[in-house]
């Protein structure tokens, strides 16, 4: 995929969030994401107008896109399983994403991941 191509599919994969994100700075950043959507809208290059939005060279930008763009999204915690620390009995915790390391009641000791 060529880089123009990359630069308009990460744009349009985090467009909302990126919309968001972009309310809390300045007008001069709003105005250039909203150039940034008119060239995109009119099929025209927004890799480098990405640049001065992300305040990078062309290659960090590249590399920046790659994992997506920053402040566009809140991620996504991974669910996680524990289990039993010295592997005594089977028990498997899942908790909330991002929550505490369950504890094995027994020892007292956080669980194992797993």
């Amino acid at each position: 995929m060529d880089a123009e191509r990359s630069a308009l599919t990460t744009l349009c994969q985090e467009f909302e969030a990126l919309i968001g994100e972009t309310g809390l700075h300045s007008a001069e950043r709003q105005e250039l994401l909203q150039r940034i959507v008119a060239e995109a809208r009119a099929r025209r290059p927004v890799l480098a107008l990405l640049g001065q939005l992300l305040n990078t060279d062309r290659e960090t930008t590249l590399r920046t896109l790659s994992t997506g763009l920053p402040g566009s999204g809140p991620g996504i915690a991974r669910r996680e399983a524990f289990r039993c620390p010295d592997g005594a009995c089977d028990r498997t915790a899942v908790p909330l994403p991002a929550g505490a390391i369950p504890r094995c009641a027994v020892l007292g000791r956080p669980l194992e991941r797993g």
